[in-house]
């Protein structure tokens, strides 16, 4: 009798183990799963180096509390070795962007107001482009590298693209 009852609870627990619910991570990688979310597309990826370094994945999933949904995505990106870049909080939506080493993650975690079970989020991930290098004024400029004039007035640093601003997630691909 033990026999045939130990047959027939495997499968059960088998099953219930599988159902529970989202990976943690997208397809097996460093890139966590927005919490709470099940992925309905996952899209664009790219692969270098045995590692994703693209991919855009689309979620649904029901929120019942939005803060604690972001805090746990955001320490699930910080578990995988991903810094927390920005974060901006708007009416229904709240944007987090990371980096990793070459590459940046753009999570957006909104709440449908008609229906919660139904709230959207979008995750992002991209190469991050380059630093561009600093520009010497003196190799291009006339009379042996002696100024004439003042060289034009740099961008401050917070304006330029590989510096992020507080407040404002990166531009979209």
């Amino acid at each position: 009798m033990n026999r045939y009852a130990a047959r027939n609870i495997l499968p059960s627990v088998l099953l219930l183990a599988g159902c529970a619910g989202a990976p943690e991570v997208v397809l097996e990688s460093d890139v966590p799963n927005v919490s709470g979310y099940e992925p309905l597309v996952t899209r664009n990826l790219l692969r270098e180096e045995g590692r994703i370094a693209g991919v855009e994945v689309l979620y649904r999933g029901d929120i019942d509390d939005p803060i604690r949904q972001v805090n746990e995505t955001q320490s699930r990106f910080s578990a995988q070795g991903w810094t927390l870049v920005s974060k901006q909080a708007r009416a229904a939506a709240t944007v987090l962007n990371f980096r990793k080493d070459s590459r940046s993650a753009r999570v957006e975690i909104a709440m449908n107001q008609l229906d919660p079970m139904t709230s959207p989020a979008h995750l992002q991930v991209f190469p991050t482009p380059p630093a561009p290098p600093p520009v010497s004024w003196t190799s291009s400029m006339p009379n042996g590298g002696a100024a004439t004039s003042a060289p034009p007035q740099s961008q401050p640093a917070a304006a330029t693209a590989h510096t992020p601003i507080e407040g404002f997630a990166p531009p979209t691909r």
